[in-house]
């Protein structure tokens, strides 16, 4: 660790590609990370990075997205490694750990394309052979989101590690991403995002304590990370919709994923939490009911 978390890490090209690849293991930090967007503070070893500039990077283009990101960032990668070796050590203020193998966000039944076993630090790594199980639903170039649904589904059934909640919880955490959209919801998004100026430990633990919940089941942890990518990517000119449903290019998770490269212009098109969070249920659904099948076929 450096004298100051909150300066830059001095890197090589090869330490940032391996921070990148090895912890860094999410398409659009990744991204933001190899192309200087997202800087790396502290050091290679312990890479840390600030809330306050991933919520900005987020928030580009008018929109408010970057407050989702600012709450996964609080609520799954507020521990950084200790002398345990483990992530157990609490980053300083208005910082994030860049280890996400390993953390709180990082669970079973996962895709498999950017990390290998989650929880295990330094276990990130791009595997093709997973990249190309999700692009292979593609029709004409452009998965549509209950498709990717059904793959997230498929991911937990075939993890024996995974979890999925009882109906009665399930239908709980489903609930609440559909009544966001109502007015009497708000006082619960006031606690989750905040304000600028609320930034307190208080804040940072009830955001935990969210992040937490979702990730208990495997497929709602995995529909909020691709909720992410389909928010991300739905204002972009050029987005379509597949037989009435969102859907995402393989060109530009190819670019992400792959490359490490965020879209051309992604910085002027508005990227919203509202997109996130309708973008989020309708994975859930759709994965639910594929795990319903899948489950009733074992």
């Amino acid at each position: 660790m450096s004298n100051d978390p909150n300066e830059p890490a001095k890197l090589s090209a090869e330490e940032r590609a391996l921070v990148v690849e090895r912890k860094a293991a999410c398409p659009f930090i990744g991204s933001a990370v190899a192309e200087g967007h997202l800087p790396v503070l502290n050091s290679a070893r312990d890479p840390l990075a600030s809330v306050e500039k991933v919520r900005n990077l987020g928030n580009k283009g008018g929109g408010n997205l970057g407050e989702v990101l600012m709450l996964f960032a609080n609520g799954n990668h507020l521990f950084m490694r200790g002398d345990s070796g483990r992530l157990d050590r609490r980053v300083p203020e208005g910082l994030f750990s860049l280890d996400f193998p390993g953390s709180q966000g990082s669970h079973p039944g996962h895709s498999g394309i950017l990390e290998d076993e989650p929880k295990m630090l330094d276990s990130g790594r791009l595997s093709e052979a997973d990249f190309a199980r999700l692009t292979s639903l593609a029709k004409d170039g452009w998965i549509k989101r209950s498709d990717v649904g059904r793959f997230i589904a498929r991911n937990v059934h075939e993890d024996e590690n995974a979890r999925v909640l009882d109906k009665s919880t399930a239908l709980l955490l489903a609930s609440d991403f559909g009544e966001v959209l109502k007015t009497g919801f708000r006082a619960l998004l006031g606690r989750l995002f905040g304000s600028r100026k609320d930034s307190g430990a208080t804040h940072r633990d009830v955001q935990q304590k969210f992040a937490k919940l979702t990730g208990d089941d495997n497929i709602v942890g995995s529909a909020g990370e691709f909720g992410l990518l389909f928010a991300f990517l739905a204002n972009r000119p050029g987005a379509r919709e597949i037989d009435g449903k969102p859907a995402v290019s393989v060109q530009d998770l190819k670019e992400m994923f792959i490359d490490k490269h965020l879209p051309d212009g992604w910085e002027n098109w508005k990227k919203t939490r509202l997109d996130w969070i309708k973008n989020t249920n309708g994975l859930i659904e759709s994965a639910r009911e594929e795990y319903r099948a899948l489950t009733r076929d074992k």
